[in-house]
C-alpha cells in the first residue's frame, strides 16, 4: 500500500482559476497513472478536502474537479478522496519510527523549514509515502531534495513527489542509491511505452543485482579512453528488432549508482566509432548536469 499525501503547501492561492484547473489536470492525470499499477490510499488531516479552498476566491478542489470534463478522471480523484485516512494512517508507523519524528525535522534545501510536517511523513515513511503537488516552484521534479535535521547533524534526504503523468511513470524506476540524469528521464519519457517498460524492468533486474557482474547479469564493460569503469545494460531488442539493440551507460561509484545515457544501437559497420560518439553523448551531459563520473 502506498500512501498520497496531499502537499497543499505547493499550491499559490494567487493564482486563477485557470491556472489551478491546468495543475489539477496535470496532478490527476499523474495520480490515475500511478494508481493503476500500485495501491494507494490518501493521507491527509484536511476534514473536508472536497472543500478545500485552492484560491483565496474560494475556489475549491470540488469545484477543479467538476472542471475536469473527464470522466474517468473524476471518479478515480474522487475514490481517492472518499477512502482517505487521517491520523489513523499513523498507525502503521512502528514505536521506533513515532520516537524518530520527534526527534528531527525534514524541510526542503530550496526554502528552509517550510512544509516540514508534510516532508517529515513522507520521508518517515520511505517509499510508502508520495506527495502530490502542484507543478510549480521545486515541485517540478518526481524527487524531491531535502535535508534531514537531527540535532546538530544534517543529512540530504530523497522525498518523492507526483505533480504530472511523467512523474508517476518515472516513479517505476527504482531509485535506493540510482541517480538518473535529466537527459536520461526525458529520453524514457520519449521513447515507446513498451520500450520503456522493458528498460525499467531490466535497471529493476540490475538493481536487484547491485550493478555488478558480467554480462550474465545484462552488464557490459565499455572501452573507452574517455571514461574509466563506465559500462552498459544489455537491454534487448528494440519493438522485436534484433537490428535495433536498447542501451543504458551508468557507472557505480562506491555505493552510488549514476544512470547517464540510453539509446538504441543499429548495427552499423563501425560500431567502435558509433559506440564513441555515444560516450561523447555520456561525457557532456555529465558536465552539463553536474553529475559525478568524470
Amino acid at each position: 500500500m502506498k500512501l498520497l499525501t496531499f502537499n497543499h503547501y505547493s499550491i499559490d492561492k494567487n493564482s486563477s482559476n485557470k491556472e489551478i484547473n491546468v495543475f489539477f489536470l496535470d496532478l490527476v492525470k499523474g495520480i490515475h497513472t500511478y494508481t493503476k499499477s500500485n495501491k494507494s490510499q490518501l493521507y491527509t488531516e484536511i476534514d473536508n478536502l472536497s472543500k478545500y479552498e485552492l484560491s483565496d476566491e474560494g475556489y475549491t478542489i470540488s469545484d477543479a474537479i467538476i472542471a475536469l470534463k473527464h470522466r474517468d478522471l473524476q471518479l478515480n480523484i474522487l475514490d481517492l478522496i472518499t477512502s482517505r485516512c487521517n491520523h489513523d494512517c499513523l498507525n502503521r508507523l512502528s514505536e521506533n519510527e513515532q520516537k524518530q519524528m520527534l526527534g528531527y525535522e525534514v524541510y526542503l534545501k530550496e526554502e528552509g523549514d517550510q512544509a516540514k510536517d508534510y516532508m517529515l511523513l513522507a520521508f518517515i515513511l520511505e517509499n510508502n509515502a508520495i506527495l502530490l503537488s502542484f507543478n510549480r516552484g521545486v515541485w517540478t521534479d518526481f524527487q524531491i531534495q531535502g535535508i534531514k535535521k537531527e540535532s546538530y547533524n544534517y543529512t540530504d534526504v530523497i522525498l518523492y513527489n507526483i505533480a504530472t503523468e511523467e512523474h508517476a511513470i518515472l516513479l517505476k524506476l527504482p531509485t535506493e542509491n540510482i541517480t538518473y540524469s535529466d537527459s536520461f528521464k526525458g529520453w524514457l519519457l520519449s521513447i515507446e511505452p513498451l520500450h520503456r517498460d522493458k528498460i525499467i524492468e531490466k535497471i529493476e533486474f540490475v538493481a536487484s543485482k547491485n550493478f555488478d557482474g558480467g554480462r550474465e547479469n545484462l552488464i557490459e564493460h565499455i572501452r573507452t579512453d574517455k571514461m574509466h569503469n563506465l559500462k552498459e545494460i544489455i537491454v534487448g531488442s528494440a519493438g522485436g528488432m534484433s537490428f535495433a539493440q536498447i542501451r543504458v551507460f551508468f557507472k557505480s561509484i562506491k555505493q552510488e549508482h549514476y544512470i547517464y545515457h540510453g539509446f538504441i544501437k543499429q548495427n552499423k559497420n563501425n560500431q567502435d566509432s558509433f559506440y564513441e560518439e555515444e560516450v561523447s553523448k555520456t561525457v557532456k551531459i555529465i558536465k552539463e548536469e553536474n553529475l559525478n563520473g568524470l
